[in-house]
């Protein structure tokens, strides 16, 4: 700027300025929060001169580092920050740098819109749930990443508590597809995805090859769906295992299964498809069967099934069950098979069956038939060459066969171990030596039962022998128990045998779950007080306590068995719903017992409290229990149904005290969570208010879970520790109407986490609060764990409180100090309500503190009334010391609001901007009488050198008018107004020539002078009506200077009436055309009328952009002319006009041009006298010229 100066001072005009660019024109662009960005600002000049100024930028957020805002050069690069601070998704920065340079002054506008990313376009247009859903249907993948964007809690609707207690409570638990489902249905704005499985049983029949179907599965909804397939059966299948919700097409899932017809064995083969789901196991029931092989394997089946009722009967005829109809149902299954096999071994079974029911000769014809075929037909088959021997033997009595069969069957026993029961059981019937030991024949029998036998012939027959000795059970192991229970189940086993098996399981010092189905068999057939003491017994040492062992102690109890601990489990296997009085026995005995556990100790009291009266010696003798009882598991936080009872009946007002009010609100408020889908294993509790949750098992599909208000979130979750929103659940209040409880609770314990969060929550939705209510709202926030968004509302109420108080409204409890306020973490507070807190600060009196915090949060939202009180503070706080936040902000409220002198009186000091802003800054300051200090001056100055004079002469005046001025900028100034004058024919006042007479008089050396000044005041004195001698010969001076630099100008001509001008000037019209010296004008002109086309002639550069062309016009012509400019390579008319001989007044009429001029005007009108008197005269004086002044 200092250089312009010097140069205008100088009179130097720059030939041609220089041609200023910028990138970008305009700058809009998007943002990320709470981030310091750098951008750059491109300055270049067009035409290779040098650009040079200042830029301002009138958004304190937007600024140049360094204070660094000068710029030079052919290309500058300008680096500014954008500060997004504090700011929040939606906000927009806007304002414009200011280029203040040597080429004018420009404006270049910037908006920068702040989101929450910087990919935040699609975040930022996320202002309802229902937008992310819309996401989440059209592009699941996005909507799945910008779920878990550290950002995407910034946005509008995440901005709720409970929304986002559902979001942090669901994050990190599961897959991200369900975190997306369960978030939506949680959400409320997602119905859950159905998904409708077929559970009807498939049959397929007579398949001769694999085959394969698909199960379709339908989902109803979309959203995220995963489930497995499993197979139950070998012969099934799957080619696939798992599924998602991108496996249906059009909500459609078509699960393959193939059934391997290579494994199908003969009959019916059954299996199944499971279908797991998160929350369910569907079972699609399979049945197969393969093709038959033709008629015969038909045959054989059906004599597989007639072979199986017949064995069926015969163990029923064994048994002793049955009888004749046993029979009868072996003949009748016997005379089938033969239908299809009638064989040696049916025929067999048929003489055996005519030996059972003594029916000897038919046996006997059987045999002798068989005898001769016997040796073919029957010796290659074991079985049956025994069979055969065995019917003949116990047909003939014969010794000798008998004995060579015993050995025989002995063989073959120790030999076919898997078919050693046919011949073990004929060898029963046949080895008296055997039958007289049956201790050898049990060991026989246990060994066979080891060895993989478990027929129930081999059942029956053991029985058998149990029965005719039970002695034998005193060592009864595994097979005689098995024997035992085969026979309870039958209902074949004798009262005798059934007492002494129970003797047995009693002598037994271990719980064995066989032992309770044989009791509970045995009890079923004799219900016996020793069997169901036994049974009893081995119950409780089984410690059993479920629900359906509670009979057994009911009735041991009626039976008034003695067996220890029987009150006990008794109590343990009560079931809930229990609905009458227990017995008094049963209350004395647990009078005089200690040794209840927690939960059958609630039970009995419960009992007695729900079903017993008051006046009652029994209740009587268990008051004072049952109140310490109560007292002791509440300080023990415990709760289930029978101590909800207890809590109910014993716990009063008048018993809370401060330990008591610790623990009882959450007992009060606990709720009954029933989960009816199993896959579900903890219930989980997410607080909005805090930044906890706890969690809770589900015992049974239920649990007890402290619900202290409706804000509070419940989830559940799996073995997998993924979450839910939506399950198939009861929650029910354990009690009700205990309000009065609650209230005492608090009033004894105010600091109770939950009790005391209900408080401020109650506090935060009140429109006034009262200095009690922010104490609360205080201790909470300092000293509680909250939520960000809890504690956001928190601190809102709080300033929303002092904001009050700072007016005088609030009521008298509190001493009027903002302390807190001053100690409060201002980051953590939202725009609002740090503008609450700044402006209670600024009504308070603490204006430092208020002035830190404009500076570091910016000044969006508050009120300019207030920050002109912050200015004005500040200013003589600091004593007008330079800050360039202060100066920003007393800009701001001279935009916004009617300043103070004190503010004025700081811009007139220290502000800088553009031409117009700093002019209105001198108007006002003025109008207020403030001190302007060098405000003229450097206004001047920024004129000059950018160019904007529009005001100039006003300041001009003011600056010459009231400070001492500075001979540079003076003389810069006329310069500036003397090229506004020449060049751009500007009217100029009276006064900047009167300089320029007294620069140029007090000059002794004209050439000195600068042009500009010569040839302003020269073009001025062409104007005026008339000079004064003293005028006259400086005009003489002047121009006899700039004709010596061949400077001629149509004005010449006007001044000719002061001032002697050359005769070669005055005989010639002269067109003169102010021009760029970069671009040659063409001039086409003709005279008319002798010149009917125009021609082209040269027009000559007389001084900086003006170009002159001479022309001599009689009286009488007229001279047309055009001038052209190329543009683009077509020359374009710029100027045109025509020009006539004008008499110059005062001029001599004896020149030479002036007597040709009157002989064509005589000529013209043709008047002969008068032109031969003319040529005449015009001989003379040319004779006359040429005596006097010869040619040398």
């Amino acid at each position: 700027m200092k250089e312009r100066i010097n140069r205008l001072a100088k009179g130097i005009i720059d030939s041609e300025q220089p041609k200023m660019t910028w990138s970008p024109e305009k700058i809009d662009e998007t943002l990320r929060m709470n981030t310091l960005v750098q951008r750059n600002l491109w300055i270049g000049s067009e035409n290779g001169l040098s650009v040079k100024g200042f830029v301002y930028s009138s958004n304190l957020r937007v600024r140049i580092p360094g204070d660094n805002n000068s710029f030079g050069g052919l290309r500058c690069r300008i680096v500014y920050e954008v500060d997004t601070s504090f700011l929040t998704a939606g906000d927009t920065i806007t304002g414009s740098f200011y280029l203040v340079t040597n080429c004018g002054e420009e404006e270049i506008p910037y908006e920068f819109h702040v989101e929450v990313a910087d990919a935040g376009k699609t975040l930022g247009d996320l202002k309802t749930a229902e937008d992310f859903l819309h996401v989440a249907e059209n592009d699941m993948e996005t909507a799945l990443r910008l779920l878990e964007y550290p950002d995407f809690v910034e946005v509008p609707f995440m901005q709720d508590l409970h929304v986002r207690a559902l979001y942090d409570g669901l994050k990190g638990h599961g897959s991200r597809a369900n975190f997306m489902e369960e978030f939506l249905v949680g959400l409320g704005v997602k119905k859950p995805v159905s998904l409708t499985i077929p559970g009807k049983a498939r049959i397929y029949t007579d398949l001769a090859e694999s085959v394969e179907d698909t199960i379709e599965i339908r989902m109803d909804n979309w959203g995220s769906v995963y489930l497995e397939v499993t197979a139950d059966g070998e012969f099934l299948h799957l080619p696939k295992k798992s599924a998602t919700q991108a496996d249906f097409e059009d909500g459609l899932l078509r699960l393959p299964v193939r059934i391997l017809a290579e494994r199908l064995h003969a009959g019916k083969n059954f299996g199944a498809v499971l279908i797991h789901t998160a929350r369910e196991t569907v079972r699609i029931p399979i049945e197969a069967s393969a093709a038959d092989a033709g008629g015969c394997d038909r045959a054989h089946m059906s004599f597989q099934k007639e072979l199986g009722n017949y064995l069926t009967a015969r163990l029923a005829y064994e048994n002793g069950i049955g009888g004749t109809e046993a029979v009868h149902q072996m003949q009748r299954e016997l005379d089938l098979m033969k239908m299809t096999h009638y064989d040696a071994g049916l025929r067999l079974l048929q003489a055996e069956l005519y030996l059972l029911t003594d029916r000897r000769e038919k046996a006997q014809t059987i045999l002798k038939e068989l005898q001769d075929s016997a040796a073919l037909k029957i010796s290659g088959d074991r079985k049956l060459n025994c069979l055969y021997r065995y019917l003949y033997v116990t047909l003939t009595g014969n010794a000798e066969q008998k004995d060579t069969l015993i050995r025989l069957l002995q063989q073959y026993a120790s030999e076919e171990t898997g078919s050693s029961l046919f011949y073990y059981l004929m060898l029963l019937r046949l080895d008296e030596e055997l039958q007289k030991n049956p201790v050898t024949v049990l060991i026989s029998m246990e060994q066979e039962f080891k060895d993989g036998c478990h027929s129930p012939f081999l059942y029956a027959a053991g029985l058998k022998l149990l029965e005719s000795d039970p002695i034998l059970l005193d060592n009864a192991g595994n097979f005689e128990l098995h024997a035992l229970y085969y026979g309870a189940r039958r209902k074949i086993i004798s009262r005798e045998l059934a007492l002494a098996a129970v003797r047995v399981v009693r002598a037994s010092r271990s719980y064995r779950e066989f032992y309770r189905r044989l009791l509970t068999e045995l009890y079923g057939l004799y219900p016996e007080t020793e069997i169901l003491e036994a049974l009893c017994a081995m119950l409780i040492r089984g410690d059993c306590r479920e629900t359906a062992c509670f009979e057994w102690y009911s009735r041991a109890l009626e039976a008034d068995l003695s067996l220890t601990r029987l009150y006990e489990y008794y109590l343990y296997a009560m079931p809930e719903n229990y609905d009458r009085l227990m017995s008094r026995e049963v209350f004395l005995y647990f009078s005089y017992s200690a040794n209840l556990d927690a939960g059958s100790q609630a039970k009995l009291y419960a009992n007695l409290l729900t079903y017993g009266t008051p006046d009652s010696d029994i209740y009587r003798m268990y008051e004072r229990a049952m109140e310490e009882f109560a007292v002791d598991q509440l300080f023990k936080e415990r709760i289930d149904g029978a101590l909800a009872v207890l809590y109910r009946k014993l716990i009063y007002p008048e018993l809370i005290d401060t330990q008591m009010a610790r623990v009882l609100p959450g007992i009060l408020k606990s709720c009954r969570v029933e989960c009816r889908e199993p896959a579900m294993k903890y219930v989980v509790v997410r607080h909005e208010e805090q930044m906890t949750e706890d969690a809770y098992v589900l015992n049974e599909g239920t649990a007890y879970v402290p619900l202290f208000s409706e804000r509070d979130l419940v989830l559940f979750q799996d073995e997998n520790e993924t979450r839910y929103a939506r399950v198939n659940c009861a929650i029910q209040p354990v009690f009700t109407d205990m309000e009065e409880l609650i209230q005492t609770c608090f009033e004894m314990n105010p600091m109770h986490p939950f009790l005391f969060m209900n408080a401020c929550a109650k506090a935060c939705r009140k429109e006034v609060l009262t200095g009690d209510d922010a104490i609360l709202l205080e201790h909470a926030d300092q000293k509680m764990e909250l939520h960000p968004l809890f504690r956001a509302k928190v601190l809102s109420a709080i300033v929303r409180y002092y904001k009050t108080m700072a007016d005088g409204t609030e009521d008298a409890k509190r001493d009027g100090s903002v302390s807190y306020l001053l100690s409060l973490d201002k980051d953590q507070l939202t725009r609002d309500e740090r503008n609450g807190v700044c402006g209670t600060l600024i009504r308070c009196g603490h204006f430092s503190e208020a002035y830190e915090m404009v500076c570091r949060y910016g000044l969006e939202g508050l009120p300019v009334n207030l920050l002109l009180r912050l200015c004005g503070r500040m200013l003589l706080q600091n004593l007008f010391d330079r800050d360039d936040h202060l100066l920003y902000l007393t800009w701001y409220v001279f935009e916004h609001e009617k300043p103070d002198s004190v503010i004025l009186d700081y811009l007139c000091e220290h502000f800088n901007g553009t031409v117009d802003q700093m002019y209105r800054v001198l108007m006002q300051g003025l109008r207020l009488r403030v001190e302007t200090y060098d405000l003229e001056e450097r206004l001047v100055a920024q004129m000059l050198f950018t160019g904007n004079t529009a005001k100039l002469d006003r300041v001009f005046e003011l600056y010459a008018s009231r400070k001492k001025t500075g001979e540079n900028i003076v003389r810069a100034y006329f310069t500036v107004k003397s090229v506004e004058y020449f060049l751009e024919n500007r009217p100029t006042d009276d006064k900047v020539f009167a300089f320029l007479e007294g620069a140029v008089q007090g000059s002794s050396d004209r050439e000195r002078i600068p042009d500009i000044y010569l040839l302003a005041l020269t073009k001025y004195y062409a104007t005026l009506p008339e000079l004064s001698e003293e005028q006259r010969r400086l005009c003489q001076s002047v121009v006899d200077v700039l004709l010596d630099a061949g400077m001629i100008f149509a004005y010449f001509k006007d001044l000719a009436r002061f001032i002697h001008i050359p005769g070669n000037i005055l005989d010639k019209e002269i067109i003169e055309y102010h021009g760029n010296r970069a671009v040659r004008p063409y001039l086409r002109l003709r005279i008319l009328p002798q010149e009917e086309e125009f021609h082209y002639e040269e027009m000559r550069l007389v001084y900086r952009d003006i170009y002159i062309r001479e022309k001599v016009i009689f009286e009488g012509e007229t001279l047309e002319y055009q001038i052209e400019e190329e543009e683009d390579g077509v020359r374009k008319t710029k100027e045109k006009g025509e020009i006539s001989c004008r008499e110059i007044p005062g001029r001599s009429r004896e020149s030479r041009f002036a007597a040709l001029n009157e002989m064509s005007l005589s000529l013209k009108v043709n008047n002969e006298t008068a032109l031969r008197e003319k040529m005449r005269e015009y001989q003379k004086r040319d004779a006359a010229v040429s005596a006097l002044f010869p040619i040398v």
